[in-house]
């Protein structure tokens, strides 16, 4: 009842009803007192059936929100969206929810989707745009007034997928991988709780190996979970005299129904215990974008861990992640 009391329709036909109640008695003409009841009475049936809708579109406690973030991609981000919202209608069991998410929640498509194709090296840009998306999502979460779960398409850079990680680190919510055989999405892991950055005690999906002169300043860490190699034997990575080298025990990319949270877990455990041991940590990378974005939930921006992007046979520096603490 509170929500149709408050409804637009009802609040504003009785506004009008004043209105014509005052102009009723000015003309003493009963007429107007009937129109304004009738005035009331039709906004109450229209503000009813369309509550019954806005429940049956959100009928799940939680609203699921989708959201795309682009980065250094040609992808076309309209057409990404447009798939990826069908695939989480299907998941949640609603139609037409772009449609709600603007009617009832004054959430438009330009709200939900963020693309940067600006340098991959420019910190002070890249720092700003994340600061834009975290910006959105707060809007977002301001506008909802409910709870509400965020369903996350990112693509393409896995480094900076660390950072998105970051942004997303106090949110609910899911995240999708990039199937490669099209612009579709499909869910790798749910973060509901905060049990995706706890250590384990064994590595079951990765081979943890180590050539390290014991503590230190430095260490290079490299993480293989994808199909495609590490590039361990050029200049800039020959330097390190400590290396710590993490392959998944698998020869191609995650499997979609493996329990990628998993992954993240070790992984942290792994830099968790390096950031105690050495002042600063450089990773290079092979793995999915949704693994970075885990392991960038996890980590967040308290240690001195250096980013990197292979680029041009060589592994560029991009951003030291405890430089985000300064901009959030």
């Amino acid at each position: 009842m509170k929500e149709l009391i408050n409804h637009v329709y009802i609040a504003t036909s009785l506004f009008l009803a004043v209105i014509i109640g005052f102009f009723a008695d000015f003309m003493n003409e009963g007429v107007y007192y009937v129109l304004g009841i009738v005035l009331v009475l039709t906004a109450f049936v229209f503000a009813y059936f369309d509550n019954a809708k806005r429940k049956k579109l959100f009928k799940n406690e939680t609203i699921a929100i989708p959201i795309v973030i682009s980065v250094d991609s040609h992808k076309s981000t309209k057409h990404v969206f447009d798939n990826f919202i069908k695939e989480i209608e299907k998941k949640v069991k609603i139609s037409n929810l772009e449609e709600g998410l603007k009617k009832y929640l004054n959430v438009v498509r330009d709200d939900l989707i963020f693309e940067y194709r600006g340098d991959l090296y420019d910190q002070e840009r890249l720092i700003s745009f994340m600061q834009i998306v975290r910006y959105g999502l707060n809007k977002i979460e301001l506008n909802t007034q409910t709870k509400i779960e965020f369903h996350l398409a990112y693509y393409k850079r896995p480094a900076i997928g660390f950072l998105v990680g970051y942004i997303f680190e106090n949110d609910g919510l899911v995240i999708y991988q990039n199937n490669p055989d099209g612009d579709v999405f499909d869910e790798v892991a749910k973060i509901d709780k905060r049990n995706y950055k706890t250590e384990v005690k064994e590595f079951t999906k990765f081979t943890l190996s180590e050539t390290t002169q014991g503590k230190g300043e430095h260490v290079l860490v490299a993480i293989k979970a994808a199909s495609h190699e590490i590039a361990l034997n050029v200049v800039n990575v020959e330097k390190y005299d400590n290396v710590v080298e993490l392959r998944a025990n698998h020869s191609g990319t995650i499997e979609l129904d493996e329990d990628w949270i998993l992954y993240n877990r070790e992984i942290f455990t792994l830099l968790n215990r390096l950031q105690t041991e050495y002042t600063k940590i450089t990773i290079v990378h092979a793995m999915p974008e949704a693994l970075a974005v885990l392991v960038g939930m996890s980590i967040g921006n308290y240690w001195k861990i250096q980013m990197t992007q292979f680029d041009d046979g060589e592994y560029k520096e991009l951003i030291m992640l405890d430089r985000l603490k300064c901009y959030f």
